[in-house]
């Protein structure tokens, strides 16, 4: 093979292959699957494999600088910005059309210009989320009591099924919007089902029958 498989074994029942947009290929795979399966596995994915290495190459994506400086690149929503930094007499962001434009009126500094990234992006995730949110909790009939936002490492939502409370990741306001709406009924559902037993994917199917397509995009993006 001409690339590097990183391959973790995990408490995991399926198979997981990515070929991610840095190039990187990983392989989740249950604990107990053997070496001899592993290799099997992957020659009979090295066609697919290939092929996407192959668009990645032809397609790169600039990597997210984090030093926040002008002509970085900044996400939302599914959606890559340019970011343009000016001075001005107030704090503001704004997008125009491919750029994200952050007016301020404070020194520019990496850690200004993220505190100013920062507060808009809660700002609008409390709008988007809440819509998504309630979107969901009328349409199946299970209301919540609040929702919290926070920035989380593993995951992208939780639900405190006694006390209705949600909580979402901060970062899924980078994601499309398919993808933040099925993380809101992910979560909403837990308030009738608090378990990912068969019942539970079946139920998020009635609603949401596309809910693979947007979880794996959720994951890979």
């Amino acid at each position: 093979m001409k690339y590097n498989v990183i391959i973790t074994k995990k408490n995991i029942k399926n198979i997981i292959l990515k070929v991610k947009s840095d190039g990187t290929v990983t392989l989740s795979v249950p604990k107990r699957t053997t070496n001899d399966f592993i290799e099997s596995f992957l020659k009979s994915k090295n066609e697919w494999i290939l092929k996407n290495l192959e668009k990645i190459k032809k397609n790169p994506v600039k990597a997210v600088d984090k030093s926040y400086k002008n002509g970085d690149n900044i996400e939302y929503l599914g959606k890559n910005y340019i970011l343009k930094i000016f001075t001005s007499i107030s704090n503001k962001i704004e997008i125009d059309k491919d750029s994200l434009i952050i007016f301020t009126n404070k020194e520019i500094t990496e850690k200004n210009i993220e505190t100013l990234l920062y507060n808009w992006y809660k700002e609008k995730a409390s709008e988007i989320f809440k819509i998504s949110l309630n979107k969901y909790s009328n349409l199946i009939g299970e209301k919540f009591l609040d929702f919290k936002i926070r920035r989380m490492k593993r995951r992208w939502g939780s639900c405190r099924y006694l006390s209705k409370v949600i909580t979402l990741n901060l970062e899924l306001i980078r994601k499309p919007q398919e993808c933040i709406d099925y993380v809101c009924l992910h979560e909403v559902t837990h308030l009738r089902y608090p378990h990912h037993q068969k019942e539970f994917w079946d139920f998020i199917k009635v609603y949401m029958p596309d809910w693979k397509i947007r979880k794996e995009r959720l994951d890979k993006i």
